[in-house]
């Protein structure tokens, strides 16, 4: 399970329109994880269909870390699309805490920067 095996695998499912919990802030810079619905709709995938190694998000967070991702503060300096916005809205409590992750290796349209991330 190699670092460029974790990030490709989140590249795929950021950049996948199936999945509604994670997905790129309007600048490509951060990723955006709705905690309470990425935990059933990712890390609840079992069998041929899992993609991670861990079934917890505690778990998934510290490989974030691993490879490298800073927590960001949900701040006036994310930028989240209207659309983005009013399906927040109406999903509401579905969705649970958002979560902003930086990593200056994991960029929306730079997939050839996945190499120089190197796992701590």
């Amino acid at each position: 399970f190699s670092a460029c095996s974790f990030l490709k695998k989140l590249q795929r499912i950021v950049s996948s329109h199936v999945f509604q919990s994670i997905w790129w802030g309007d600048d490509g810079y951060c990723v955006v994880i709705a905690e309470k619905l990425f935990i059933k709709e990712v890390l609840g995938r079992r069998g041929h269909l899992k993609i991670f190694q861990t079934e917890s998000m505690r778990g998934f967070i510290q490989l974030l870390k691993l490879h490298g991702f800073c927590k960001m503060e949900g701040d006036s300096s994310i930028s989240i699309s209207i659309k983005k916005l009013q399906a927040l809205a109406a999903a509401g409590s579905a969705l649970g805490k958002l979560l902003f992750y930086h990593n200056p290796c994991f960029k929306r349209d730079c997939p050839n920067l996945l190499g120089t991330c190197l796992r701590r």
